[in-house]
């Protein structure tokens, strides 16, 4: 393999994450809508950035497994549990009951004479004011909040999920300014040497 990698499929599959990431962002701007479509646009998004793994891997067999070992073992910890759970999620989505997500809930108060409105839909408040009645005479809308919750902490999902996205772009990004068939037995070796320093870590400081 010399020159410019091929990896028209694998951006085909980022631009797909990216279309439905922002099918996601707009639901979640909505208040008055059924909370399934926000569920098939996850479960796109899913799919998509996981088949930019299995893309490269059937693709560039000779040198991007081990390519992307050295790519994970450099990454921060926060970046690696991201990457695992949105990999367990999709597996979650597709083998077993759906994502993980959870559904809360964002109060909206709106009083008398007051209004909402978004692509969903408006409400206008019309009535007594409170002051007058001396009850609460707002209404209250529940829009709909998506959450993942990733090592223990609640995250808008759409957040975490753009957070993903970019860090594959850059992955394939780096892939390509670096990925040769005559580095291959470089990053091998790299490896090698990685794990040998992560093993030998604990008898380090020990002594």
């Amino acid at each position: 393999m010399e020159g410019k990698l091929d990896l028209v499929q694998v951006h085909k599959k980022l631009a797909e994450a990216q279309f439905f990431l922002g099918k996601m962002t707009e639901q979640e701007r909505r208040a008055f809508v059924d909370r399934e479509p926000f569920d098939y646009y996850l479960s796109g998004f899913l799919s998509a950035t996981r088949t930019v793994d299995y893309r490269l891997r059937h693709e560039q067999s000779p040198i991007y497994p081990i390519w992307r070992k050295v790519w994970d073992a450099a990454l921060s910890s926060s970046d690696n549990v991201l990457m695992k759970f949105m990999v367990d999620d999709r597996n979650i989505e597709v083998h077993e009951s759906g994502s993980s997500r959870s559904v809360g809930q964002e109060d909206i108060k709106i009083g008398v004479g007051g209004s909402y409105s978004d692509e969903s839909g408006t409400l206008e408040v019309s009535g007594s004011p409170s002051v007058l009645l001396g009850v609460d005479t707002a209404a209250v809308i529940h829009k709909p909040t998506y959450i993942f919750t990733i090592d223990g902490t609640e995250r808008k999902a759409t957040e975490a999920c753009a957070e993903y996205l970019a860090l594959l772009k850059r992955m394939v990004e780096k892939f390509e300014e670096t990925a040769t068939e005559a580095c291959a037995e470089y990053l091998a070796l790299l490896y090698r040497m990685m794990k040998k320093i992560k093993r030998d870590r604990p008898r380090l400081n020990a002594c």
